[in-house]
């Protein structure tokens, strides 16, 4: 199927054999999403000058895809970060999913799913596309719960002319019990005119950032939280992360504003979140990526901290309730110099 109009057009496409959808907007930015895990491969848009960048690091081939080194723009469903040892308890009962070679359970189960098409809409300046799939009980052993998920994918002009990627990720218990769910998304940022991170600053909006222990999970209870001056400023040069900050702090928009910049070029690259749906955000300066180790930063808007399935302080706001939705909603904005 495809949709064009006189200023837009989204359309079929296939990235090294993977299906995909690609979005073309007006004012010449461009989205690539792929069918699998409904994962963004590439959004560019263009500078001051028309030049088009690329702004996200995504994979580079289907084999990147299958591998999901780094989890490059994947979406996390129905936990992100690590969950201990894979295994969980609800309602008395322990529950153990797949871990990898190292006995870790990262970023949930649906960055291998395929993702069909729902709806593709073209509206004033925004274009959009939403993918859905479903989990039932009986697709991933030690998850015994049924949801609906849907992705949509919106590219848009803010009021002042910046790109925008807007991104909202919803799960629907759709079964009888009470389901743990905590949503995220992951993705790579990157600033035209750099190939590494090292000349870049970020700014997060956050009153505490996240310990953990020598498995990188946080503490129990209030213990996880050290208090930090808010907004927390970094020169990356230097800095190697892997840091998730909560009690974030919101604009006086409402949202909470995580900011990556260029001094030089005086670019940016805003993830916006709702500190209500998001509570954490993730910093990882790809120091351990098979290809291209810190030419980019992630920066991931995360309803709940990682091991959040274990964490009885959020227990009882983690399970989802039959027929109820949570959702992340989320924008990057690039700001042109």
């Amino acid at each position: 199927m495809e949709i064009t109009t006189a200023r837009a057009r989204i359309e079929r496409g296939t990235f090294d054999g993977t299906s995909t959808w690609v979005l073309n907007h007006p004012d010449g930015a461009r989205l690539v999403v792929a069918e699998t895990g409904a994962t963004v491969l590439s959004w560019q848009a263009p500078r001051a000058d028309g030049e088009l960048v690329e702004l996200l690091d995504g994979y580079a081939s289907a084999a990147e895809l299958a591998e999901q080194d780094g989890y490059r723009n994947a979406v996390l469903v129905p936990w992100s970060n690590r969950l201990r040892g894979g295994r969980y308890t609800v309602d008395g009962v322990e529950h153990a999913v797949a871990t990898d070679e190292n006995g870790e359970a990262l970023h949930g189960l649906l960055t291998a799913a395929r993702f069909a098409r729902a709806q593709v809409s073209v509206r004033d300046s925004d274009l959009a596309v939403r993918l859905v799939t479903t989990v039932g009980p009986e697709d991933y052993p030690g998850y015994p719960f049924s949801l609906d998920v849907a992705v949509s994918y919106a590219l848009g002009i803010g009021s002042e002319g910046e790109a925008r990627l807007g991104v909202e990720l919803t799960a629907t218990n759709t079964g009888q019990a009470p389901a743990p769910v905590a949503l995220g998304w992951h993705p790579y940022l990157r600033l035209p005119g750099h190939t590494t991170i090292d000349d870049l600053e970020i700014e997060v909006p956050a009153r505490s950032r996240v310990l953990t222990d020598d498995a990188k999970l946080p503490l129990a209870g209030e213990a996880a939280l050290a208090g930090v001056a808010s907004p927390v400023r970094l020169a990356l040069a230097g800095t190697s992360l892997d840091q998730a900050f909560t009690d974030l702090v919101p604009d006086d928009d409402g949202v909470v504003a995580t900011v990556l910049r260029s001094p030089r070029t005086g670019e940016s690259l805003t993830v916006e979140q709702d500190p209500f749906e998001a509570r954490v955000v993730h910093l990882f300066t790809g120091d351990t990526l098979h290809r291209g180790p810190r030419a980019s930063l992630a920066v991931e808007p995360c309803g709940f901290m990682a091991d959040a399935f274990n964490r009885p302080d959020v227990a009882e706001a983690l399970l989802l309730a039959p027929g109820a939705q949570r959702q992340l909603v989320s924008d990057i904005v690039y700001r042109r110099s």
